[in-house]
């Protein structure tokens, strides 16, 4: 199996966003049912902010916009850690969307139980608004295939956001993502260039995405270890700063 680990580089991503204004108008959530060639382009933010700053930056340049959603429960990553938020608000600041990435596990919901899932949803929701004074208006799940298949839930809305594995959304766009570092169901470069589709939804995963060539594993472990260096320098920092001795 070709991984084309080639493709998912800083400056390829460029390349394939050029690719894409050539026949698609880049759309937000909120323009979803809009006739034309239109393509939906979305980041679930799984690992790294910082790299999601990154290619914002990227789209910026190239004057496209895209949506990033926010993960509250992440283990690689803090929402409300005072430098995420802040790369966050420079996303929004540069004309993206963001939205909700949501996780089912951390309340052990079930799929079943509308009531319950509704009411979780509202609450992130709520809580991503007052962070980022942005209305929340769509969300994805988050690792969506497993016990209970979220995908399942056909809903256009819940909790007053668009449900992103929606029924309209399996039934008018093609779907193509990066999810885990390689191309799960078709290259995306192949899909753009033949641009069969009269509408696309494209999932991409901001750490999968590297200034240089690298496997899947490189490109994770790249966001853990980063994660892990910049939490030893903030404890070195604070020391630092409170003139308190560093005992090794």
């Amino acid at each position: 199996m070709n991984y084309f680990f080639e493709d998912f580089t800083e400056k390829n991503y460029r390349s394939i966003l050029r690719l894409a204004k050539k026949n698609y108008r880049f759309i937000s959530f909120e323009q979803y049912k809009e006739e034309g060639k239109n393509i939906l382009w979305r980041h679930d933010i799984d690992f790294s902010v910082h790299r999601a700053y990154k290619l914002a930056n990227i789209e910026a340049e190239e004057k496209v916009c895209s949506t990033y959603f926010i993960h509250l429960h992440n283990d690689y990553y803090n929402a409300l850690e005072l430098e995420i938020t802040n790369l966050i608000k420079s996303i929004t600041d540069m004309g993206h969307e963001i939205g909700l990435h949501f996780d089912t596990s951390y309340y052990s919901l079930k799929s079943d139980n509308r009531k319950e899932l509704e009411a979780c949803l509202k609450l992130e929701k709520e809580l991503l608004e007052a962070i980022f004074k942005k209305e929340i208006k769509v969300f994805s799940f988050h690792n969506p295939e497993g016990t209970e298949d979220w995908t399942k839930i056909g809903d256009e809305k819940i909790a007053q956001m668009i449900n992103t594995y929606s029924e309209y959304f399996k039934n008018k766009y093609e779907y193509c993502s990066d999810s885990n570092g390689y191309w799960r169901h078709k290259r995306l470069k192949d899909v753009l260039e033949i641009a069969e589709e009269e509408k696309l939804q494209i999932l991409t995963h901001p750490e999968c995405w590297t200034p240089k060539v690298m496997s899947p594993n490189e490109r994770f472990s790249r966001c853990i270890e980063g994660r892990a260096k910049k939490s030893h320098f903030k404890y070195e920092d604070m020391l630092k700063k409170f003139n308190r001795n560093n005992v090794k």
